[in-house]
């Protein structure tokens, strides 16, 4: 069944505390009930959800994997908010997909998927959506590593002498894959010693290039 949300639903899933996956969400604007349940067919793993939305100020407000917007369902003042948002937004992480015959501007047109009609669309359907996870996917990587490196950065700030085991504890991640990570913060500029005294890490005195001031040795 074709799931339908609007800004009202999104609006009370945040107050209760309802948390959804939505770098996994397809949204769909102005596709018939039979189209929505074709792109239902060709999502690339279960967890991906087609969103089925009536206005289209829904794929603004909403964070989401791809968008497919039907270009003549939208009002001439929707289209202009489409253009002047994501120009302003650019690069943006979501893959856009339009149907029909938009007049974008040059920026948008190098981002954007367009699409004479939706037939035209079918044929590639199933790579433009599998395109987008493995877009997901990537910036999910890169986000996880910059957050572990930061962890790591924060953690030996605040705790001098942290050994690598209690930073691959903290982090579930092994202790070659810790050291790793330190490698990379040193390579970025971040002063980490090792102690061979106390046998952890440190940091010296240096300016930090992730955070603001200096680190005091």
């Amino acid at each position: 069944m074709i799931k339908r949300y609007g800004i009202e639903d999104i609006e009370m899933m945040t107050i209760n505390g309802i948390s959804k996956n939505w770098d996994r969400l397809i949204q769909c604007f102005g596709l018939t009930e039979t189209q929505v349940k074709e792109v239902e067919k060709n999502v690339p793993t279960g967890s991906c959800e087609v969103m089925k939305v009536d206005c289209f100020t829904d794929i603004i407000a909403m964070p989401q994997m791809v968008a497919i917007v039907v270009w003549d369902e939208m009002s001439e003042i929707d289209k202009g908010s489409f253009e002047e948002f994501y120009t302003e937004i650019s690069p943006f992480p979501e893959t856009l997909v339009v149907i029909g015959n938009a007049d974008l501007n040059s920026e948008l047109k190098r981002q954007v998927l367009e699409y004479d009609s939706y037939e035209s669309l079918t044929q590639n359907l199933k790579y433009v959506l599998l395109g987008a996870y493995k877009k997901t996917k990537k910036n999910e990587n890169f986000s996880s590593n910059l957050a572990n490196a930061l962890f790591i950065l924060k953690e030996i700030k605040n705790r001098p002498y942290i050994t690598t085991k209690q930073l691959a504890d903290a982090l579930e991640l092994s202790p070659r894959t810790v050291q790793r990570y330190i490698e990379t913060l040193r390579v970025a500029g971040e002063w980490i010693d090792y102690d061979m005294s106390h046998k952890g890490w440190k940091l010296g005195a240096c300016e930090s290039f992730f955070t603001e001031g200096v680190w005091e040795d």
